[in-house]
């Protein structure tokens, strides 16, 4: 190897979540605890779906209203029992493929307008996503359902011991649960105020607080 070129690795993995029926699990902190128990410092991640009636999105992480909406849209734009021609003159068309019920064609047709695999960028240890992005896995069965998602990584991966100290911060912020509190946040102000800059504003001070007040006891704890 050429002076001055990393070593590259690859990982390959599979996670299991269990879904609660139609809507988003967010498999963000899953995928950063994989990726620091796996030493990744820097490279590429590919994440798929095994599964042809759910899918995979990076979307809003902040306000929930906007993964109803969605939800609320697909639901729209592919109904149950039946379609009808966009011009909306034709008769409605009822879907030959029905064996596992009224939701099991809409799914399929679900998964294949939206993303079934995802390549995403990772530095200093975990995916490389926008303040309000996050990973999902999109459920598009009422019921619910086991998901396989196939993570596979090639990039430079960081010495033993900085791998066991990212692990060891990746399991202390799941421990802390960020979903839950962002969840608290929302639940502390007027859902409304996303709508302008001061809402966003106060959650984000809200939410730095906590960060601030994390890394506080964290500070006393090892001083103890």
């Amino acid at each position: 190897m050429r002076e001055g070129l990393k070593e590259m690795e690859q990982r390959l993995s599979e996670l299991s979540f269990e879904t609660s029926g139609e809507g988003f699990t967010d498999i963000t902190p899953a995928i950063n605890t994989w990726i620091a128990e796996n030493n990744l410092k820097q490279g590429l991640l590919n994440i798929s779906v095994k599964h042809t009636s759910c899918s995979l999105t990076i979307n809003e992480n902040a306000d929930p209203r906007v993964l109803k909406d969605l939800s609320a849209y697909m639901k729209a734009l592919v109904p149950e029992k039946s379609f009808q021609s966009i011009n909306g003159q034709e008769k409605p068309v009822k879907y030959l493929h029905n064996d596992e019920g009224p939701d099991d064609m809409p799914a399929h047709i679900r998964s294949a307008l939206t993303c079934s695999c995802l390549s995403l960028s990772v530095d200093a240890g975990q995916l490389v996503l926008g303040t309000w992005q996050a990973v999902y896995l999109w459920e598009h069965r009422h019921a619910c359902h086991l998901r396989k998602i196939v993570l596979h990584a090639i990039g430079e991966v960081s010495s033993k011991n900085q791998g066991l100290a990212n692990s060891s911060i990746s399991m202390e912020m799941s421990r802390r649960n960020a979903s839950k509190l962002n969840e608290i946040i929302l639940q502390k102000n007027n859902p409304d105020a996303w709508a302008s800059d001061e809402g966003i504003e106060t959650n984000v001070d809200l939410l730095i607080d906590r960060i601030h007040e994390l890394i506080s006891e964290d500070d006393q704890a090892s001083k103890e």
